[in-house]
């Protein structure tokens, strides 16, 4: 048990149940004729109004083109995987179509002999706006030998397009960004003997890139994510029979009862996302990706024989009993070690050098994801940041959510400003400011409170944020031509606890009392 055999047999299953949707994109595509199973005209790619001719001339053995595909053995190995592939030349690869699909494939040379045509559309596919963060595998299958100058090629568009691509050497893998890039040449390519591996049949690609997929996926906490999604693409249509249309009468009665009827959209999308939740906790319940025995595996793969947290050397058991049943439980830390332990584990589980890993998950775990649209409003649990005598204030916004909607007209918004923690500050949040992570406490008095007045938005009874250019931050404007820009949301559940804290520093209850009694109660 815990053999790397069987962590990546997981990591395969995991994206295999994942994993719907292929696109090729070949110029020299063919559909193979196999007796009379083959069409004897032409046939139209899943999916897309474009077509791939049947080449009668082209036979699947001697013969055969380097640069040519087989499009029926391609569509019917990634078929036996559960995957939908649709096989399109570069006049039909509508970049819709293209962006939706979970694993990309693309030739080298799609257009006249020229790779600019790819190029243009691999820049397109990960450069722009909505698929910048996209976890994405592309795979290049070539008909060319030259790999190493197609991954040197490859390599610099990538890093030209500020997409952090990372050279480890293969010549045939690029991760960058959130996604990776993989080579792979057609069976009738001659390569050097160590890229020997890299020429595949069309019937093999698939598997190969389910790997590759994989191995993107590795780890505990994307084991988690890729259950949880598996889980909503497999459920969705019971969230869609749960959410009927039998029930719209219901739902435009209770539209109608509201104040603010555009607010029941966003109201049943809270509810969705329960739903979404439902069957995501069940799916991890029932295939516990970060349980004991994944996490055993975890820390077994590293290869490490000891690990070390703040000079204390623990062994491959040690740590694993550590991470398995607790810091509690363990007896390689004194007691006193226990209690600040917590400031040195993460950098005794990873590598050495990484940092900011505390901070990172902190700030996932407390803020919520925002899109473009809707814009982001200003209430509880809304971050900002301004300027004051020329230096950045970082403010969170304490106004209650729903005193935040159906505003008419100039509104005051309470704030606590976020300053650097002390020794003792009770409520601290890691906000992520540009691109780096900083941590920050609340000043809960009520000598601390800043009103700021705001105007609701023209089309909407909210104070709505605007977005600084397309690729700029959403900014808020006070009454007063003040700018604020947003950094963030926290969670719901994050915000009121907060906001329970703050009434509860204000609600305290001045006595006059006995001075000894008092101090008595202080020494117990």
């Amino acid at each position: 048990m815990g053999t790397e055999e069987e962590n990546e047999d997981r990591s395969r299953r995991f994206a295999r149940r994942f994993l719907k949707t292929a696109v090729v994109v070949d110029d020299k595509a063919y559909m193979a004729l196999n007796g009379d199973d083959g069409p004897k005209a032409e046939v139209v790619a899943p999916g897309r109004h474009g077509r791939i001719p049947v080449q009668k001339d082209q036979s699947p053995v001697g013969g055969k083109s380097a640069h040519a595909l087989n499009a029926r053995s391609i569509m019917d190995a990634f078929s036996s995987l559960g995957v939908i592939c649709g096989v399109v030349g570069p006049a039909q690869s509508e970049m819709e179509a293209v962006r939706q699909a979970d694993i990309v494939v693309l030739d080298w040379l799609l257009q006249d002999d020229s790779s600019k045509y790819t190029l243009k559309l691999l820049g397109r596919l990960l450069t722009e706006e909505r698929d910048r963060n996209s976890l994405r595998l592309v795979a290049i299958y070539t008909g060319e030998a030259r790999l190493e100058d197609i991954y040197q090629t490859v390599f610099d568009e990538l890093k030209n397009n500020e997409l952090n691509p990372k050279d480890e050497g293969t010549k045939t893998t690029i991760p960058y960004r959130h996604g990776r890039l993989v080579l792979y040449a057609k069976p009738e390519v001659s390569l050097a003997p160590t890229l020997k591996d890299r020429s595949v049949a069309e019937e093999e690609l698939p598997g190969r890139l389910l790997g590759d997929f994989a191995s993107m996926t590795e780890g505990l906490l994307p084991g988690i994510a890729l259950t949880s999604l598996t889980a909503v693409r497999e459920g969705e249509h019971k969230i869609l029979d749960r959410f009927c249309a039998d029930l719209d009468p219901a739902f435009l009665t209770h539209m109608a009862c509201l104040p603010d009827p555009e607010e029941a959209e966003r109201q049943i999308v809270a509810h969705v996302a329960e739903e979404l939740r439902g069957l995501a906790d069940e799916a991890v319940a029932a295939e516990s990706p970060a349980g004991k025995h994944a996490v055993k595996r975890w820390i077994r793969r590293d290869g490490r024989a000891n690990f070390e947290f703040s000079g204390k050397k623990l062994d491959l058991g040690e740590t694993v009993q550590l991470a398995t049943y607790g810091l509690e439980a363990t007896n390689a830390f004194s007691k006193s070690a226990k209690k600040k332990a917590f400031k040195f584990l993460t950098a005794g589980f990873a590598h050495p050098g990484v940092v900011a890993l505390d901070e990172r998950l902190a700030w996932m775990m407390s803020f919520r994801t925002v899109y473009n649209a809707p814009p982001p409003i200003l209430w509880l649990g809304s971050v900002v940041t301004t300027k004051e005598d020329g230096d950045d204030k970082h403010l969170i916004c304490m106004r209650p959510r729903c005193d935040s909607l159906r505003l008419k007209k100039k509104t005051s918004f309470i704030f606590l400003p976020l300053v650097e923690p002390q020794k003792k500050t009770k409520i601290q949040l890691v906000v992520k400011l540009g691109s780096e992570f900083h941590r920050l406490g609340i000043r809960l008095e009520s000598a601390s409170l800043i009103l700021r007045s705001f105007n609701p938005s023209e089309d909407r009874s909210e104070v709505v944020s605007t977005k600084c250019g397309s690729d700029g931050d959403f900014e808020f404007t006070d009454t007063s031509e003040r700018k604020y820009t947003w950094r963030g949301e926290l969670t719901a559940e994050y915000a009121q606890r907060i906001a329970h804290e703050f009434a509860t520093t204000l609600s305290r209850v001045a006595v006059d009392e006995s001075e000894w009694l008092r101090g008595m109660s202080r020494m117990g």
